[in-house]
């Protein structure tokens, strides 16, 4: 599974599943009908893409987009200091 952060690193992700598969982008951008401009746009970062053009690329690439909350950080308790014990008497009442 692919870990992404912000909707500006899809783009940059994308491009790196394009490379490890070996496919151009000229390709992508051919295959889907696609102008090659406005793709490689939508690809670069630090830019803000299009649901539609992410949702089309991921399709043909055969990814999907999971989405799931957020996991709250557990803190660990604060451990609390050993409470003193009463010191036993003996039968006399006596300590």
């Amino acid at each position: 599974m692919i870990k992404v952060s912000y909707m500006q690193s899809i783009g940059t992700e994308v491009r790196n599943i394009l490379k490890r598969r070996r496919i151009t982008l000229y390709r992508v951008a051919k295959d889907l009908g696609i102008a090659y401009v406005s793709l490689y746009r939508s690809l670069k970062k630090d830019t803000n893409p299009r649901w539609d053009t992410i949702k089309t690329v991921l399709d043909y690439l055969d990814y999907e987009i999971v989405l799931r909350p957020k996991r709250k950080e557990v803190k660990p308790k604060k451990s609390k200091p050993p409470r003193s014990r009463r010191k036993e008497r003996d039968s006399h009442g006596s300590i």
